[in-house]
Protein backbone atom coordinates (compact mmCIF):
# COMPACT_ATOMS: atom_id res chain seq x y z
CA UNK A 1 0.00 0.00 0.00
CA UNK A 2 1.40 3.00 -0.94
CA UNK A 3 1.91 6.25 1.29
CA UNK A 4 -0.93 8.64 1.19
CA UNK A 5 -1.11 12.56 1.99
CA UNK A 6 -1.74 12.76 5.80
CA UNK A 7 -4.05 15.72 5.59
CA UNK A 8 -6.30 13.31 2.94
CA UNK A 9 -6.51 10.96 6.61
CA UNK A 10 -6.87 13.66 9.19
CA UNK A 11 -10.50 13.08 10.42
CA UNK A 12 -9.55 9.38 11.17
CA UNK A 13 -6.26 10.75 12.25
CA UNK A 14 -6.98 13.16 14.73
CA UNK A 15 -9.44 11.10 16.69
CA UNK A 16 -6.77 8.12 17.07
CA UNK A 17 -4.12 11.21 18.62
CA UNK A 18 -6.61 12.24 20.87
CA UNK A 19 -7.86 8.70 22.22
CA UNK A 20 -4.00 7.70 22.65
CA UNK A 21 -3.01 7.49 26.45
CA UNK A 22 0.05 9.46 25.49
CA UNK A 23 2.36 9.56 22.71
CA UNK A 24 5.93 9.41 21.72
CA UNK A 25 7.12 12.00 19.43
CA UNK A 26 10.05 10.82 17.03
CA UNK A 27 11.00 13.56 15.13
CA UNK A 28 14.37 13.53 12.40
CA UNK A 29 15.88 17.20 12.38
CA UNK A 30 17.47 17.78 8.80
CA UNK A 31 14.48 18.17 5.99
CA UNK A 32 12.22 17.39 8.55
CA UNK A 33 12.36 20.11 11.70
CA UNK A 34 14.68 22.45 9.86
CA UNK A 35 14.64 22.94 5.93
CA UNK A 36 17.84 21.67 4.09
CA UNK A 37 20.65 23.34 3.71
CA UNK A 38 23.76 23.50 1.66
CA UNK A 39 25.93 23.26 4.91
CA UNK A 40 24.82 21.68 8.10
CA UNK A 41 25.44 24.25 9.94
CA UNK A 42 23.28 26.55 8.34
CA UNK A 43 19.93 24.19 8.64
CA UNK A 44 18.57 26.06 11.56
CA UNK A 45 15.23 25.28 13.21
CA UNK A 46 12.91 28.50 13.29
CA UNK A 47 12.39 29.37 16.87
CA UNK A 48 8.38 28.93 16.65
CA UNK A 49 9.09 25.24 15.82
CA UNK A 50 11.55 25.28 18.64
CA UNK A 51 8.77 26.47 20.69
CA UNK A 52 6.22 24.12 19.78
CA UNK A 53 8.82 21.71 20.75
CA UNK A 54 9.54 23.11 24.24
CA UNK A 55 5.59 23.44 25.00
CA UNK A 56 4.54 19.75 23.37
CA UNK A 57 7.54 17.70 25.56
CA UNK A 58 5.92 19.94 28.61
CA UNK A 59 2.37 18.51 28.01
CA UNK A 60 1.18 15.12 30.32
CA UNK A 61 1.22 12.19 28.32
CA UNK A 62 3.81 13.76 25.51
CA UNK A 63 7.25 12.37 24.99
CA UNK A 64 9.45 14.29 22.27
CA UNK A 65 12.72 12.31 20.57
CA UNK A 66 15.08 13.82 18.19
CA UNK A 67 16.53 11.27 15.40
CA UNK A 68 19.33 12.60 13.72
CA UNK A 69 22.19 11.19 11.73
CA UNK A 70 23.81 14.25 13.17
CA UNK A 71 26.67 13.65 16.33
CA UNK A 72 24.85 13.99 19.40
CA UNK A 73 27.14 16.83 20.58
CA UNK A 74 26.13 18.55 17.84
CA UNK A 75 22.40 17.93 17.61
CA UNK A 76 22.09 19.36 21.40
CA UNK A 77 24.13 22.46 20.19
CA UNK A 78 21.56 23.39 17.60
CA UNK A 79 18.26 22.66 19.40
CA UNK A 80 19.72 23.55 23.17
CA UNK A 81 16.23 22.25 24.57
CA UNK A 82 15.92 20.22 27.92
CA UNK A 83 13.29 17.46 28.44
CA UNK A 84 13.77 16.30 24.95
CA UNK A 85 15.14 12.71 23.92
CA UNK A 86 18.17 13.36 21.56
CA UNK A 87 19.20 10.23 19.59
CA UNK A 88 22.76 11.55 17.51
CA UNK A 89 24.38 9.29 14.89
CA UNK A 90 21.60 7.19 13.53
CA UNK A 91 20.82 5.82 17.07
CA UNK A 92 24.50 4.97 18.02
CA UNK A 93 24.15 7.40 20.73
CA UNK A 94 21.28 8.65 23.36
CA UNK A 95 20.61 11.12 25.79
CA UNK A 96 17.22 11.82 27.56
CA UNK A 97 15.55 12.08 30.89
CA UNK A 98 16.31 8.99 32.69
CA UNK A 99 17.71 7.25 28.75
CA UNK A 100 20.89 7.49 27.85
CA UNK A 101 22.82 4.83 25.41
CA UNK A 102 26.41 4.63 23.26
CA UNK A 103 26.45 1.73 20.94
CA UNK A 104 29.59 -0.21 22.60
CA UNK A 105 30.81 -1.47 18.10
CA UNK A 106 30.31 1.79 17.75
CA UNK A 107 32.55 3.06 20.53
CA UNK A 108 35.35 0.52 19.44
CA UNK A 109 35.54 1.77 16.03
CA UNK A 110 36.17 5.51 16.86
CA UNK A 111 40.26 4.81 16.11
CA UNK A 112 39.53 3.74 12.47
CA UNK A 113 36.77 6.27 11.90
CA UNK A 114 39.37 8.17 13.39
CA UNK A 115 42.13 7.11 10.45
CA UNK A 116 39.47 7.31 7.70
CA UNK A 117 38.62 10.68 8.12
CA UNK A 118 42.40 11.47 7.42
CA UNK A 119 42.42 9.02 4.31
CA UNK A 120 39.30 10.49 2.83
CA UNK A 121 40.02 14.26 3.36
CA UNK A 122 43.21 13.67 1.69
CA UNK A 123 41.57 12.13 -1.23
CA UNK A 124 39.16 14.33 -1.55
CA UNK A 125 41.37 17.67 -1.04
CA UNK A 126 41.28 18.05 -5.04
CA UNK A 127 37.60 18.13 -5.46
CA UNK A 128 35.82 21.52 -4.99
CA UNK A 129 32.78 21.13 -2.54
CA UNK A 130 33.61 17.80 -1.13
CA UNK A 131 34.23 17.57 2.41
CA UNK A 132 34.15 15.06 5.55
CA UNK A 133 32.14 15.57 8.74
CA UNK A 134 33.81 13.49 11.27
CA UNK A 135 31.10 12.60 13.92
CA UNK A 136 33.19 10.25 16.18
CA UNK A 137 30.76 7.34 15.71
CA UNK A 138 30.26 7.65 12.24
CA UNK A 139 31.77 9.72 9.07
CA UNK A 140 30.10 11.31 5.91
CA UNK A 141 31.07 12.69 3.12
CA UNK A 142 29.29 15.67 1.85
CA UNK A 143 28.64 16.11 -1.85
CA UNK A 144 25.81 18.75 -2.13
CA UNK A 145 28.04 21.64 -3.58
CA UNK A 146 30.05 19.24 -5.95
CA UNK A 147 29.80 20.13 -9.18
CA UNK A 148 27.95 17.04 -11.53
CA UNK A 149 31.08 16.56 -13.54
CA UNK A 150 33.33 15.62 -10.24
CA UNK A 151 30.23 13.55 -8.85
CA UNK A 152 31.77 10.26 -10.05
CA UNK A 153 35.25 11.29 -8.56
CA UNK A 154 33.55 11.42 -4.97
CA UNK A 155 31.97 8.12 -5.13
CA UNK A 156 35.31 6.51 -6.57
CA UNK A 157 37.29 8.32 -3.69
CA UNK A 158 35.03 7.23 -1.47
CA UNK A 159 34.32 3.35 -1.88
CA UNK A 160 38.27 3.59 -2.86
CA UNK A 161 38.72 4.17 1.21
CA UNK A 162 36.10 2.27 2.10
CA UNK A 163 36.66 -1.17 0.11
CA UNK A 164 39.58 -2.19 2.08
CA UNK A 165 37.49 -2.17 5.29
CA UNK A 166 34.26 -2.86 4.45
CA UNK A 167 35.85 -6.31 2.68
CA UNK A 168 36.57 -7.34 6.09
CA UNK A 169 33.52 -6.15 7.76
CA UNK A 170 35.01 -3.42 9.43
CA UNK A 171 32.68 -0.50 8.20
CA UNK A 172 29.16 -0.29 7.18
CA UNK A 173 28.27 1.70 4.04
CA UNK A 174 25.40 3.65 3.57
CA UNK A 175 24.07 6.56 1.49
CA UNK A 176 21.99 9.61 1.80
CA UNK A 177 20.65 12.82 0.52
CA UNK A 178 24.06 13.92 -1.18
CA UNK A 179 25.99 11.82 1.39
CA UNK A 180 28.07 9.21 1.34
CA UNK A 181 28.76 7.19 5.22
CA UNK A 182 30.87 4.83 6.96
CA UNK A 183 29.49 3.31 9.98
CA UNK A 184 30.18 1.03 12.52
CA UNK A 185 29.99 -3.22 11.44
CA UNK A 186 26.89 -3.38 13.87
CA UNK A 187 23.41 -3.21 12.76
CA UNK A 188 22.39 -0.41 14.69
CA UNK A 189 19.53 1.60 13.07
CA UNK A 190 16.97 4.70 13.59
CA UNK A 191 14.78 1.29 14.00
CA UNK A 192 16.48 -0.07 15.75
CA UNK A 193 17.09 2.47 18.51
CA UNK A 194 13.17 3.32 18.16
CA UNK A 195 12.35 0.26 19.06
CA UNK A 196 15.07 -0.18 21.61
CA UNK A 197 13.40 3.51 23.17
CA UNK A 198 9.61 1.73 22.75
CA UNK A 199 10.26 -1.40 24.78
CA UNK A 200 11.85 0.90 28.08
CA UNK A 201 8.64 2.63 27.34
CA UNK A 202 6.46 -0.19 27.42
CA UNK A 203 8.30 -1.66 31.09
CA UNK A 204 7.48 1.74 32.49
CA UNK A 205 4.12 2.12 31.25
CA UNK A 206 2.75 -1.11 30.41
CA UNK A 207 2.00 -2.85 26.64
CA UNK A 208 0.20 -0.33 24.52
CA UNK A 209 -0.08 2.77 26.52
CA UNK A 210 2.16 4.44 23.85
CA UNK A 211 1.28 5.38 20.04
CA UNK A 212 4.93 5.85 18.53
CA UNK A 213 4.61 8.98 15.50
CA UNK A 214 7.76 8.92 13.08
CA UNK A 215 8.13 12.02 11.00
CA UNK A 216 11.96 11.66 8.78
CA UNK A 217 12.53 12.78 5.19
CA UNK A 218 15.65 10.70 4.64
CA UNK A 219 16.56 6.88 3.24
CA UNK A 220 17.98 6.34 6.87
CA UNK A 221 14.07 7.13 8.47
CA UNK A 222 12.95 4.15 5.91
CA UNK A 223 14.80 1.98 8.84
CA UNK A 224 12.24 3.31 11.10
CA UNK A 225 8.81 3.14 9.30
CA UNK A 226 9.52 -0.37 8.62
CA UNK A 227 10.39 -1.02 12.05
CA UNK A 228 7.10 1.01 13.45
CA UNK A 229 4.48 -0.55 10.95
CA UNK A 230 1.13 -0.16 11.28
CA UNK A 231 1.55 -0.28 14.80
CA UNK A 232 2.46 3.53 14.60
CA UNK A 233 1.98 6.98 12.71
CA UNK A 234 4.50 7.63 10.16
CA UNK A 235 5.41 10.16 7.83
CA UNK A 236 7.63 10.52 5.25
CA UNK A 237 8.17 14.31 4.51
CA UNK A 238 9.35 15.67 1.27
CA UNK A 239 10.89 14.01 -1.64
CA UNK A 240 11.21 10.75 -0.24
CA UNK A 241 7.51 10.17 -0.46
CA UNK A 242 7.08 9.15 -3.92
CA UNK A 243 9.48 5.60 -2.40
CA UNK A 244 8.58 5.63 1.22
CA UNK A 245 7.37 2.32 3.13
CA UNK A 246 6.16 5.11 5.49
CA UNK A 247 1.82 5.51 5.90
CA UNK A 248 1.53 9.42 5.17
CA UNK A 249 3.17 11.97 3.74
CA UNK A 250 3.64 15.66 4.20
CA UNK A 251 5.28 18.01 1.69
CA UNK A 252 7.28 19.99 3.90
CA UNK A 253 9.29 21.47 6.92
CA UNK A 254 6.11 23.88 6.87
CA UNK A 255 3.21 20.72 6.85
CA UNK A 256 5.64 19.14 9.73
CA UNK A 257 5.44 22.31 11.74
CA UNK A 258 1.42 22.66 11.15
CA UNK A 259 0.96 18.98 12.18
CA UNK A 260 3.07 19.49 15.74
CA UNK A 261 0.72 22.64 16.24
CA UNK A 262 -2.45 20.14 15.96
CA UNK A 263 -0.97 17.85 18.19
CA UNK A 264 -0.52 20.40 20.60
CA UNK A 265 -3.68 21.33 20.39
CA UNK A 266 -5.39 18.08 20.90
CA UNK A 267 -3.64 17.49 23.84
CA UNK A 268 -4.84 20.49 25.38
CA UNK A 269 -7.92 19.19 25.26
Amino acid sequence: MSAVSLWSRWASLEKRLRKAPRLALFLDYDGTLAPLADHPSQAKIPAEVKRLLARLSRRPGVWVALVSGRALRDLKAMVGLKNLCYVGNHGLELQGPKLSYLNPAAEAARPLMKRLARELREALAPIRGAWVEDKGLTLTVHHRLVRPEDGVAVKNAFYGAAAPHQKKVEVRVTAGQSVFELRPPVRWTKGTIVRWILARQAALLGEGQVLPIYLGDDLTDEDAFQALGPEGLTVAVGESAAWTQAQYTLRDTASVKRLLEKILDLRRG
